[in-house]
């Protein structure tokens, strides 16, 4: 069932921008009076907003999530949300979360996925909220640029067909380069320390999991996930790229 549709918090003049940039309109803009010209790019694309607020900076820092306040903020409409209905199928290349439940590693994948070219991003069981604020923030503006696919579970994966489903794991898999990544794929990343845990078994369901490892070397602390993500994503660029030439 899908969740109403929502606001959300985007704070620093990238993520704005990028809001901007795809057509979203904010609800309402906070601009820090001291840094802020009133010639801004941001303030002349909106000057028609009626809820424009110049405000100190002492009220910025009191509004923002962040250690260091940003000179703009807004409130927007979060992008519509998504199903396998609204997005290609198979993909090329899409993604799939399981338990990834900080969300500054959901944001920084979002952004990883949207850069590396992933068709779409999927919030499996136990991920965090890819339109919490720190999420957004993560994403530097990809959130408003890839489709974004909530509460999808291993079980809704196995509705479609003519993809492979590459898990990535910490130990025991191939390397991402023995791996075929350039043929229809989607990507399963999970929580640092659990993995994927049972998903990895709902997501083999009537099709075959090629499971990947990213080698180390000996004694090195596992990949943070969306550092994992990143390099698994680069990997299959790298060979989609090459097959095409």
């Amino acid at each position: 069932m899908r969740r109403e549709r929502r606001l959300i918090l985007a704070e620093g003049e990238d993520v704005v921008d990028a809001a901007l940039a795809h057509g979203i309109r904010p609800q309402a803009l906070l601009v820090d009076q001291e840094r802020v010209p009133d010639d801004d790019p941001r303030l002349v694309a909106t000057a028609d907003m009626a809820e424009r607020y110049r405000v100190p900076g002492r009220l910025m820092a009191g509004a923002s999530t962040l250690a260091a306040p940003p000179r703009i903020m807004a409130i927007l409409p979060q992008p519509p949300l998504r199903s396998f209905r609204d997005v290609r199928f198979p993909p090329a290349l899409g993604v799939f979360l399981a338990g990834v439940a900080d969300p500054g590693n959901v944001g920084t994948l979002v952004r990883s996925a949207a850069a590396l070219g992933a068709d779409w991003l999927a919030l499996g069981p136990g991920s965090a909220d890819a339109f919490h604020p720190r999420a957004v923030r993560a994403a530097m503006g990809a959130t408003f640029a890839l489709p974004i696919l909530e509460g999808v579970t291993p079980a809704d994966l196995a509705t479609r067909d003519g993809f492979a489903v590459v898990a990535a794991l910490p130990r025991d898999g191939v390397a991402p380069w023995d791996a075929d990544l350039a043929q229809p794929v989607v990507l399963a990343l999970g929580a640092e320390r659990a993995g994927l845990g049972p998903a990895i078994g709902e997501l083999g369901a009537g099709r075959e999991v090629l499971s990947v490892t990213i080698p180390q070397v000996p004694g090195a602390e596992s990949l943070n996930v969306s550092a994992a993500g990143a390099a698994l994503l680069a990997e299959a660029l790298r060979q989609r790229s090459t097959a095409v030439r």
